[in-house]
């Protein structure tokens, strides 16, 4: 015969790891998430910053016309 202690035990063990797998995946979901993030500002500030370098390079090639 069978004890039921063990099969709850099986069941309780199943689902701890199923949970710190969930919660892992959702660990490194957030981190990509928040490079992306990071990213997506960074390649903003650059590409203002070019923008603004290039109104820069046009005002003084009409100051020296």
């Amino acid at each position: 015969m069978k004890n039921k202690g063990e099969r709850g035990s099986v069941t309780l063990f199943v689902v701890g790891v199923g949970m710190i797998v969930m919660i892992m995946l959702m660990a490194f979901m957030m981190n990509l998430e928040s490079k992306k993030q990071a990213q997506k500002k960074e390649i903003d500030r650059i590409t203002k910053s070019y923008e603004q370098n290039e109104q820069d390079m046009e005002r003084a090639l009409e100051e020296n016309r």
